[in-house]
């Protein structure tokens, strides 16, 4: 995804995380599900370390005509393992992450609250 309108100077500095219950909080509000479930966008806010688990296990089974794929999950894995944030935006569609402080976090996190907001108006009118 091209993104648009980047802006390096944003001086608002978005936080994410996830709730023990599985809610997923932009700036402490607190994002409608659908907004993910129905990829409204095209990134999902992923605990980090969970994240890493999961592509172990599918490092570990993956089938040996699919080389590619393994070399791509262990170059991320690797990737992933020098973080130590808690919390990343993970994109639906490859094998991108955002984390706190890269260029277009930011601005998915405002999308992420125009679409939540979006979501929610629609509840309204019903």
């Amino acid at each position: 995804m091209k993104m648009e309108n980047k802006n390096k100077t944003n001086a608002l500095k978005h936080k994410i995380s996830i709730s023990e219950s599985g809610k997923y909080f932009v700036d402490d509000i607190e994002i409608d599900d659908r907004v993910f479930d129905d990829e409204k966008t095209d990134y999902i806010i992923k605990e980090r370390d969970e994240f890493i688990d999961t592509l172990i296990d599918w490092i570990s089974e993956c089938d040996r005509d699919k080389e590619g794929d393994k070399f791509l999950m262990k170059t991320d894995l690797k990737i992933l393992i020098k973080r130590n944030d808690e919390f990343m935006l993970s994109s639906i569609s490859t094998n991108e992450y955002l984390f706190e402080g890269d260029d277009d976090f930011n601005f998915i996190c405002e999308e992420i609250l125009k679409l939540n907001e979006g979501v929610k108006n629609e509840c309204l009118k019903k």
